[in-house]
């Protein structure tokens, strides 16, 4: 069986959702694979204090890290931190550099052959029984070279494409490692017609989709059947609502 390796973040304003009782098992044993690590990626935030302890319900093998400088990610993996990026006067939100360091700090610190990667608010809600969105993904990208990474399904039609999402994805782990992130090719205009919004470019999502539109490659998103949900409703405590059955 091939070495998978799974990765979620935190930062100071969703740590307290990854560390509700719970949650952390429930997305993980969502993907019903056995991963052979956990890793933790906290994003210029304290990985445990008082209120948010390690995860008693967990018997997983954690390995958790700190990043202390996004600077210090985005160099080791070459990225020019003074190429212009769209900076929106108004959206906050979707800074770049915040945006690009969680995935490459995890793959940093995975030696597995496949890495999984998930915001902290997704999980999987519906797959085949008895089966896994991420050995369909590894059978994919086994027999496909062009395609760089596998999303679970998001809603939409099975299909390749090089629009990308970084909420839930899996990758090749040394290929992803070894992947030019700095916008090779790209003509520096964040303002396309029908396109995305301006700061997509800059994240990494943006910066997937402009390395697989400069390499020929592509993301697989998989059939209907493998079904993930980005858990962006929240309940009136301000936790991530768990009952899907209302949107699924």
């Amino acid at each position: 069986m091939s070495v998978v390796d799974f990765a979620t973040f935190a930062y100071s304003g969703d740590v307290h959702r990854l560390h509700a009782p719970g949650q952390l098992k429930r997305q993980v044993e969502s993907n019903n694979y056995p991963f052979d690590e956990i890793i933790i990626i906290y994003q210029l935030c304290n990985a445990y204090d008082e209120d948010f302890p390690p995860f008693p319900d967990c018997n997983f093998r954690l390995n958790v890290y700190v990043i202390d400088s996004l600077d210090s990610v985005l160099a080791a993996f070459d990225i020019d931190m003074y190429k212009p990026q769209y900076v929106s006067p108004t959206d906050k939100v979707h800074t770049w550099k915040n945006h690009t360091v969680n995935h490459l700090a995890a793959v940093m610190h995975s030696s597995s052959n496949y890495i999984v990667f998930a915001d902290n608010d997704c999980w999987m809600v519906r797959q085949p029984a008895g089966k896994s969105w991420v050995d369909k993904g590894i059978e994919i990208l086994s027999a496909n070279p062009d395609v760089f990474i596998v999303s679970p399904n998001d809603g939409e039609p099975e299909r390749k494409t090089q629009v990308i999402s970084q909420q839930m994805f899996m990758a090749r782990t040394n290929e992803f490692r070894e992947a030019d992130f700095n916008q090779p090719g790209w003509d520096g205009n964040p303002h396309v017609e029908g396109g995305p919004l301006p700061e997509y470019w800059g994240m990494m999502e943006g910066r997937i989709s402009i390395y697989c539109k400069y390499t020929n490659k592509y993301r697989y998103v998989l059939p209907p059947e493998y079904r993930y949900w980005h858990g962006n409703r929240t309940t009136q405590d301000g936790m991530l609502e768990t009952d899907m059955s209302k949107y699924v």
